[in-house]
């Protein structure tokens, strides 16, 4: 009977860990800043259990910017990029992930939705 309530408490305790699969794949919004919305599209992988990103901001000709750290805990997403220096913070619910851009001692409210893909795959 331990043996079976500790499986039954284990699978109860995974499905309470966030999946990072719900994030992979490519998340674009509008930031809306002072005077202007930019477009951003984040592209979320998933490597032996590690997630990774890299950013687009096509207005302004910056392509696959290295995101330094991206993590998923508790359907919460943050992406970190040192170069700018500049994070994301968001929580994923409903297919949407809701959150804030954070740059240069300020922030901004942003919504990524999952793309459609389009061309070849």
């Amino acid at each position: 009977m331990k043996a079976i309530m500790t499986l039954i408490l284990g699978a109860f305790l995974m499905t309470q860990s966030s999946d990072p699969a719900k994030v992979v794949g490519d998340w674009e919004g509008t930031i809306e800043a002072p005077g202007q919305s930019i477009k951003i599209i984040f592209h979320v992988t998933n490597t032996d259990g590690k997630l990774s990103s890299t950013l687009d901001v096509p207005q302004q000709g910056a392509m696959g910017l290295k995101v330094d750290s991206t993590s998923f805990k508790d359907d919460k997403i943050k992406m970190v990029l040192n170069l700018l220096p500049a994070s994301f913070e968001g929580t994923l619910k409903d297919g949407k992930i809701t959150g804030k851009w954070s740059q240069g001692g300020g922030s901004a409210d942003a919504v990524l939705t999952k793309a459609k893909k389009t061309g070849k795959s």
